[in-house]
């Protein structure tokens, strides 16, 4: 009985770390910040459902903490604030995968430099 319970938990925990393995090369990646200057570029859609959704498109150029600049594209399900300073997770698979607002104190003086020469 304790081994097919050790089994088990084994099988268990094998699963779990593949998963957390699986979600982070899927939907984790780099940190680049960005500053919204300008309002995003509006699109609406039908769900298959038939219901329209509105959503807002941004390409602007993002930066690494080390300044290092890559072009990116996102969508918002709002407009976002202009002048809002935002962290984007960028997979090279997926591009940007999630974006939260934060705070311009939370910003390396490189990335900051890069934004405002932007």
């Amino acid at each position: 009985m304790k081994k097919v319970l050790f089994s088990f938990a084994a099988i268990v925990i094998l699963l779990f770390g593949a998963m957390k393995v699986w979600e982070s090369i899927s939907y984790g990646g780099t940190s680049y910040y960005a500053q919204i200057k300008s309002d995003g570029k509006k699109y609406e859609d039908k769900s298959d459902s038939g219901e329209i959704y509105t959503r807002y498109e941004y390409n602007q150029a993002a930066f690494k903490n080390s300044g290092d600049e890559k072009s990116v594209t996102f969508t918002a399900d709002h407009n976002l604030r202009k002048e809002a300073y935002l962290k984007l997770t960028y997979n090279e698979s997926k591009g940007v995968t999630n974006w939260e607002e934060v705070q311009k104190s939370e910003i390396s003086k490189s990335a900051l430099d890069g934004i405002n020469r932007n």
